[in-house]
């Protein structure tokens, strides 16, 4: 579990760790909910977050956000005021129960019913399609009371509905000259080996979204490319118009930043529907893996490709992204966090196996990458972990380096340092605006490192940097790498 405690959750805290429950001291409460997240994401289990009343609250629903977006199972606790003082006691009251409930699948309060009834039925909600994070509150009057079991009435066992009818999406693919297959965040590690071998009998070209990143390997020939909102997007969008058919196969419109996708015929199967406003695909849902292994087409082959984009010289960000990549272990984990990188690391970034890429996409909140990294290198120990940062994302999380040292996590962070929120300089400017209230002067992060007893090294060229980087994934031990890179490749690509 990962959370900042405060006063009136401390009785809850000591009851995990009586528990055996592991709990980790975050920074701050958006990392914990992040941590809470991928674990989430990783397990399948939900991941756990706690925080305090008022302020530990209002600053874990960034993360909560994040979760209800990007379809994680989280659970997430927060303190609340005692009940007895609620109607006169103001200090730090806030209405939990509202504030949380947009952003999640359900926000519980702690004494409405039998306890062990509650948390039961909140990790089933938070796990089951579609996945997501659960609030609960406890107010810390009642945490301190003993707990009386009350009878609990056995679960029903709901029938099984009708098995979902794939005819019309089969009708439908067997017309189409071109179909296309997008693969999106609903896809899980699960449905992967069924998704490979329905895109090998179809033979047609497939895209993936950011989060569903390996579930079909990148060097594979029918790849053609990330969908949707990352860099050299005009040229994707190009490739899905081609297309006379989308075959969606858990895709998810929130990772979307356009709305191309309320204007293509789509058929989309996944484990919940998708459909609203102007988006109304043909869908089948129902256990994803199970349904796309129900598929037999005949091949439709035709070709679609992107079209090469060489780095430029000297600090090109594309060029540090691919020469990392090409010294990172195939099954090694990476995290990105958000700014212009992210749109170039979502793009090049090439990915081969599920679960081997995080980014925060439909929420697309900066700070996400260095908590992802943590928590993917405390479910997976042994694997290699790189979490890609810009001088931004670096200077909100360097909370998180305390962490890392305390717990020796051998994770490669590496920051790319423009001096500027560059992604929103580009926005600026194409809009006719001057640069303004983006630039800033970020501190030597090779020596802040060095201060939170973690190795750091700032570069002067890219060779210097896939130098070290080796080295450090070598060595198995916290580093921090300060790269420099030049921005103006940034209007190039996004």
């Amino acid at each position: 579990m990962f959370g900042l405690p405060g006063g009136e959750i401390v009785a809850f805290i000591d009851a995990c760790r009586r528990a055996g429950i592991r709990f980790l001291l975050t920074g701050h409460e958006a990392s914990a909910a992040w941590m809470a997240q991928v674990v989430g994401q990783i397990t399948g289990v939900p991941g756990v977050c706690a925080s305090t009343l008022g302020p530990g609250a209002t600053n874990l629903v960034t993360g909560v956000a994040n979760a209800w977006l990007d379809r994680a199972p989280m659970l997430a606790v927060t303190a609340q005021i005692p009940g007895a003082a609620m109607e006169t006691m103001t200090h730090q009251r806030v209405p939990l129960d509202r504030l949380f409930a947009p952003v999640t699948k359900g926000s519980f309060a702690v004494g409405s019913g039998d306890t062990v009834t509650l948390m039961e039925r909140s990790m089933h909600l938070a796990a089951e399609p579609r996945p997501g994070p659960v609030h609960i509150s406890l107010a810390s009057d009642l945490a301190v009371q003993e707990y009386h079991e009350q009878p609990r009435q056995r679960a029903i066992e709901l029938e099984a509905g009708a098995a979902p009818d794939l005819r019309p999406i089969m009708r439908r693919l067997e017309s189409a000259a071109r179909p296309l297959v997008l693969i999106g965040l609903g896809a899980t590690p699960a449905s992967a080996p069924a998704i490979r071998a329905f895109i090998d009998k179809l033979q047609a070209p497939f895209l993936v979204t950011p989060k569903a990143k390996g579930i079909a390997a990148e060097d594979h020939p029918l790849f053609a490319g990330v969908a949707s909102g990352m860099a050299i997007d005009r040229d994707i969008v190009e490739i899905i118009k081609r297309a006379d058919l989308i075959l969606a196969i858990g895709f998810d419109p929130v990772e979307c930043d356009k709305t191309w996708f309320a204007d293509v015929d789509v058929a989309s199967i996944d484990s919940a529907s998708m459909a609203e406003g102007r988006y109304r695909p043909l869908e089948a849902i129902g256990d994803l893996g199970a349904l796309v292994a129900s598929l037999n087409p005949a091949p439709k082959p035709w070709r679609a490709s992107l079209p090469k984009h060489e780095a430029r010289s000297g600090l090109s960000p594309l060029r540090l992204i691919e020469e990392l990549r090409s010294i990172f272990p195939r099954d090694g984990i990476a995290t990105c966090d958000v700014g212009s990188h992210k749109l170039v690391m979502g793009q090049f970034w090439r990915s081969y196996q599920p679960g081997t890429f995080f980014m925060s996409n439909g929420l697309s909140g900066m700070g996400f990458g260095i908590p992802a990294a943590i928590a993917a290198q405390l479910c997976h120990p042994q694997k290699p972990v790189i979490a890609v940062v810009g001088d931004g994302g670096m200077l909100m999380m360097l909370h998180d380096l305390v962490l890392i040292r305390e717990l020796g996590l051998p994770i490669l962070i590496v920051v790319l340092s423009d001096r500027s929120l560059s992604l929103i300089r580009v926005s600026e400017e194409r809009r006719g605006f001057p640069a303004y209230g983006v630039d800033f002067t970020p501190p030597d992060f090779a020596a802040v490192a060095q201060a939170f007893g973690i190795a750091g090294r700032r570069v002067g060229s890219i060779g210097e940097a896939k130098t070290c980087a080796e080295k450090a994934l070598t060595e198995r031990a916290p580093f921090v790498l300060e790269v420099p890179i030049d921005f103006g490749e940034y209007y190039d690509l996004v």
